[in-house]
């Protein structure tokens, strides 16, 4: 669960230690005012603190800790691991249950609260997905509308001069419009080209990851070391991690003032590993803007995960790692 990620194990071993010896000796000076039998749930908050926020298996691990120190310490005969009558028996067995009970509760109620998060999250991430797709659907309805459809139009318009000039027997003119349509045909199609490239490259398609971001970086005006060890994937991963690479290099030339870029894809252990890596001033941060969110939220569409980092020495370095086989949402329904 994502939600666990953040949260050291080695810190959940440490606070449940600190709890078992906090409530161990704060039982010491209580034996004067209640019996020593009664005085186990103090344990009780240790065990649910560390199953609540590092999960059930850690949380048992305290309750068992809990135990056998409030054996060892006040547990008759002390100081033992020994039990002395069925009263201190039933005494200890009673607290392993409510130990046992209260790790159980607490570490179930984690789990839920973490998977509500990780749907939350999950959610979030669709509809910022779901919003980038149609601003882009719109850019490029903008693009064709402003670009590509008035060249062909004013394509149209000079073939039907062309047609009137030679009615009125003037080739000449004919000539002239018949070329100039031509140069708005070209550069229509000029046009509509590059927007194919924006949304599936031809290259991609045809020749995968190692032959699109070659082309990618061939295209970038900045030196590009391209590392691809990796073949052909679902078409769904694929294109993710070429805009994820196409898009980090776009932040590295407008923001990162590198000099140079790195871009390494791999596979390993049913995970593609994406990772572009620049010499420039560092300090980007995920949660700053919304170029690095984006790439993070193409990542997580597909279960996968991005991080930031900044490379010793100065520069970023993003890698994203995607399930090969992914789908997108729409798909898994």
């Amino acid at each position: 669960m994502r939600g666990d990620r953040r949260r050291s194990p080695l810190a959940g071993v440490g606070a449940g230690a600190l709890g078992v010896a906090v409530s161990t000796f704060a039982i010491d000076p209580l034996e004067e005012v209640a019996p020593v039998d009664s005085l186990g749930v103090l344990y009780i908050p240790s065990v649910l603190l560390v199953s609540a926020v590092w999960g059930l298996p850690l949380g048992v691990l305290t309750a068992l800790a809990s135990a056998l120190a409030y054996d060892y310490f006040y547990i008759p005969p002390v100081p033992s691991l020994g039990i002395a009558g069925r009263r201190n028996l039933v005494t200890l067995i009673t607290f392993l249950v409510s130990a046992g009970l209260s790790a159980l509760v607490a570490g179930l109620a984690a789990r839920v609260r973490v998977a509500e998060e990780n749907r939350r999250q999950a959610a979030e991430v669709r509809t910022r997905v779901l919003a980038a797709a149609d601003e882009e659907r719109r850019r490029v309805v903008r693009d064709m509308h402003d670009g590509a459809q008035q060249r062909l139009v004013h394509a149209m318009i000079t073939l039907k001069l062309a047609r009137d000039a030679l009615r009125r027997d003037d080739p000449a003119a004919a000539g002239a419009l018949v070329d100039e349509s031509l140069e708005h045909t070209g550069t229509a199609n000029t046009q509509l080209r590059e927007l194919a490239q924006g949304i599936m490259p031809a290259v991609l398609t045809r020749g995968g990851l190692a032959a699109a971001i070659e082309s990618l970086a061939s295209r970038t005006p900045l030196p590009i070391t391209v590392d691809v060890r990796t073949g052909r994937h679902d078409r769904t991963v694929e294109s993710t991690a070429y805009f994820i690479v196409a898009e980090a290099l776009t932040n590295v030339v407008k923001h990162a003032g590198a000099s140079h870029a790195e871009v390494h894809v791999s596979h390993s252990g049913g995970l593609l590993r994406v990772e572009v890596a620049d010499d420039g001033a560092g300090g980007a941060r995920q949660d700053r803007g919304s170029g690095l969110l984006g790439l993070a939220d193409r990542a997580a569409s597909l279960d996968g995960e991005l991080v930031v980092s900044d490379v010793p020495g100065g520069g970023t370095r993003i890698v994203a790692t995607l399930p090969l086989g992914a789908q997108p949402p729409e798909r898994r329904r």
